[in-house]
């Protein structure tokens, strides 16, 4: 289940770029779309809407997600699959009906075909032969698709109790379905027992996408509408049809692809040019070279090449065989227990992840994920599994820069300013390991703290404060990627945002599309198959541009949110709408007198003396990650020498599923653990 949340947040990221009109945009001097917009229209019954949705919210935790822990308990996933499977086959009425009123052939003979062969070689659904001998994959048509097709308009988005997210020709399909549905007339009290299981199995999905929904956004609902609206556009333009995805390939990505040659043409010329006319000889200016070259890398782009973070997974025997609710799921990241501890007095507490060794003695690793990432970050539990098994305890914390450790803080503080943030970032793994100390009886001898990214530049600052002090409770650091300039960093990221504006065509069908691609990569399972990601340079941009300014966009409603001003939380929007990381670093934590001061403490020359004085450290980075500058990372190297690792590819992070870079960080331990022991 891993993978739907990690398609749930690619979906998130992806559906919400392109959702406003470029002259509109222009007009209001926005820097993001209204994202979801160009999708629901407007959302005229949000304060009602809201108030459900809470609702609803509340009712999954006391009742519905405790069904799904018994169910998932009870059955196994492949029998699960199964059940859902057959009850699809016994809808093939609806989709035929539907596919009649839009004309459509392919999907009338595609249904037909499949529903005969699924009845009887596929023993009544339960298998899908028609799939697997005879490559029909399922067309999910509705009587919604059919309304839209006959020009019926979408009406009102509206959140129903336990219905959800809909609107009203939604509902209407839905009532039609409903009737169209064999199962629908077997009145027996027999039978509405068995209809009552079907409902539990075929929504038990919905639980790992709630979790994320709640756990990782600072506003659960402004998601949840923009997830159903990208669905609904997907399944109007039947991009969840393979051969229906393959036929939309997108030319003005091509046309975009031309022109970026050209333009990189032309500089790398000049460039060449200038080159050659002032040799440079200082030792520093040398080409840097890779300490660990990773063969066979079919580099793209560093934008798209980071995106290859989502191959780093861990494998584990069970995860196919129990759903990810069952009480009988072993995955690491069930093995993890959840605590709290209080940074600020009468603040939220801030929640924290841990896994402990039976023995007492155990070292412990501490974790830090990238920007805007919370305990429920993937990789750290696959970095906390790797630990694990080495012997270490386990303690995951979310980065600093996220809206629940804001929410920790008090109201008036904002994050940004990493001499300030560094000292809640120590109280709180101070806390921590104190909690646990007391909890266990655990004393916790030996320490480690890694992270990547912005949770990287986290670690190497922890390291220069208990360089500073001269004491501290963390042994040794590891740092993945880390910015060296913040400003320099963000720069990068604010222009990467912008991307939408690259489309003054049709930006709703490019965000439906994209994200139909993304969907279609994890439904097939086939992404560690690819030498190559199947996405444009350009769609890559929109999916990381949404996924920076999501984080930035919790980090802002939480902050507007805690001043209690009265303001409405589309009002709140109208503000994020608006703003981008260096906007934020003016308007929140800065005047323009401040503004070089804030630059100098948030780059890494601020830390040279433990950089270069200090051995309890090591850095990975690659020589082509967009978030630091080839000049930055030469002074980086000089500064730390071999205790800087630098990879031939990857870019930003994109390098974590490969083997070199596992193998590496298995030795780095293993020399951690040796020196322990002397």
């Amino acid at each position: 289940m891993k993978k739907i949340i990690t398609l749930a947040l690619l979906l998130n990221f992806v559906f919400a770029h392109g959702f406003a009109f470029a002259e509109a945009v222009s007009e209001k001097n926005l820097k993001h779309p209204r994202y979801y917009e160009i999708f629901i229209n407007q959302d005229k019954y949000e304060k009602f809407n809201r108030k459900v949705f809470n609702f609803n919210l509340k009712m999954n935790k006391i009742f519905v997600k405790n069904l799904h822990i018994v169910w998932d308990s009870i059955f196994p996933a492949f029998l699960i699959d199964a059940i859902n499977r057959a009850y699809y086959n016994i809808e093939y009425p609806k989709r035929l009906v539907s596919a009649l009123f839009q004309r459509d052939l392919d999907a009338i003979k595609n249904e037909t075909k499949r529903f005969i062969i699924n009845t009887t070689i596929g023993v009544g659904g339960l298998f899908d032969s028609a799939f697997k001998f005879f490559n029909l994959e399922m067309y999910d048509e509705d009587m919604e698709q059919a309304f839209a097709k006959c020009k019926i308009k979408s009406g009102s988005y509206l959140v129903l109790p336990f219905i959800s997210s809909t609107n009203t020709r939604d509902i209407f399909g839905r009532i039609i379905d409903f009737l169209l549905t064999p199962t629908t007339y077997f009145m027996a009290p027999v039978a509405a027992a068995i209809k009552t299981a079907l409902l539990i199995n075929r929504t038990e999905f919905i639980q790992p996408v709630i979790k994320m929904v709640e756990s990782n956004f600072a506003d659960p609902y402004d998601i949840a509408r923009k997830f159903f609206g990208v669905q609904k556009q997907i399944k109007l333009s039947n991009y969840d049809r393979k051969n229906v995805l393959e036929k939309n390939k997108d030319d003005f990505d091509d046309e975009l692809e031309l022109v970026d040659k050209k333009n990189t043409e032309e500089h790398l010329e000049v460039k060449g040019k200038i080159e050659n006319e002032h040799k440079i000889t200082s030792d520093i200016n040398q080409e840097l070279t890779a300490d660990i070259y990773l063969s066979d890398y079919k580099a793209q782009n560093p934008i798209l090449d980071s995106m290859r973070t989502a191959l780093f997974d861990i494998k584990n025997e069970n995860k196919h065989f129990w759903k990810e609710y069952s009480i009988w799921n072993r995955d690491f990241s069930k093995k993890l227990k959840i605590d709290f501890v209080e940074i600020t007095q009468n603040k939220p507490k801030y929640a924290f992840k841990y896994i402990l060794q039976k023995e007492k003695s155990s070292p412990l690793v501490i974790i830090f994920p990238s920007v805007g990432e919370g305990i429920n970050s993937n990789h750290s539990a696959i970095l906390g599994s790797i630990f694990y098994k080495k012997g270490y305890s386990v303690l995951i914390l979310g980065n600093y820069f996220q809206w629940e450790f804001l929410k920790s803080l008090d109201d008036n503080y904002k994050l940004g300013n990493i001499n300030e943030d560094i000292k809640y970032i120590n109280k709180l793994v101070n806390k921590a390991i104190i909690k646990l100390s007391s909890k266990y009886d655990r004393i916790f001898l030996k320490r480690t703290a890694i992270g990547t990214s912005l949770g990287a530049y986290a670690v190497l600052y922890l390291g220069n404060k208990q360089y500073q002090d001269g004491a501290g409770n963390i042994d040794n650091f590891i740092a993945i990627c880390p910015p060296y300039d913040l400003f320099y960093a963000i720069d990068k990221l604010d222009k990467i945002m912008s991307s939408w504006q690259k489309y003054p065509g049709d930006l709703k069908n490019k965000i439906a599309l994209t994200t139909a691609k993304v969907m279609r990569a994890y439904k097939e399972k086939n992404l560690n198959k690819f030498e190559t990601l199947p996405f444009s340079k350009y769609e890559a941009e929109l999916i990381s541009g949404y996924l920076f300014h999501q984080k930035l966009s919790d980090i802002v409603f939480q902050i507007e949110k805690s001043k209690k001003n009265g303001l409405k939380e589309s009002e709140i929007y109208e503000n994020i709408y608006t703003i981008n990381f260096n906007d934020y670093m003016s308007k929140y934590l800065s005047d323009n007198n401040e503004n070089e001061l804030l630059k100098k403490i948030n780059n890494m020359n601020s830390i040279s003396d433990y950089l270069i004085n200090s051995d309890n450290y090591r850095i990975y980075h690659s020589l082509d990650d967009y978030l630091i500058s080839n000049s930055q990372l030469k002074t980086l190297k000089e500064k730390c020498e071999n205790k800087l690792k630098i990879f031939s590819n990857g870019a930003h992070l994109g390098f974590l599923y490969r083997d070199e870079f596992k193998n590496e960080l298995s030795n780095e331990i293993d020399e951690i653990l040796k020196s322990y022991k002397h």
